[in-house]
């Protein structure tokens, strides 16, 4: 593993996630991350979001958990969860994906994913009496 990939697994609110793992997870975690780093050395923009993620990590400290997808299961769940070109990160709320962030994309992006992620869930607006709204 490379060392800012080392480094970010060792982040406390960080997991190493193999498929078998992923269910368990999601279930503990409802508002959560999944990082697929993809094979860095074709990719070097991974190191780039690997960094991004773990400032992530630390600015929204204690509310976000992260899932390091083990690369030896990325290809088995980058459909599952709409992944189809690395680095990514998706958003993950309640067990389902809120949001997908592919490629290094500007902080704002991906800050403004999280602020997403972490507002409150709004109530549906209720329809008045025939349907009318």
């Amino acid at each position: 593993m490379n060392d800012l990939l080392g480094a970010l697994a060792s982040h406390p609110a960080c997991d190493v996630l193999r498929k078998p793992d992923l269910d368990d997870f999601l279930a503990r975690n409802p508002r959560a991350l999944l990082f697929f780093s993809g094979d860095v050395t074709q990719r070097p923009e991974g190191l780039d979001v690997a960094v991004v993620v773990r400032e992530l990590l630390t600015s929204y400290q204690g509310r976000l958990r992260l899932g390091l997808i083990d690369r030896r299961d990325e290809a088995a769940l980058m459909a599952q969860f709409g992944v189809v070109v690395t680095p990514a990160v998706v958003y993950m709320r309640d067990g389902q994906p809120a949001e997908l962030v592919a490629r290094m994309r500007d902080w704002p992006v991906f800050a403004q994913a999280c602020d997403r992620l972490l507002a409150p869930e709004t109530e549906a607006p209720v329809s008045p009496p025939g349907g009318n709204a």
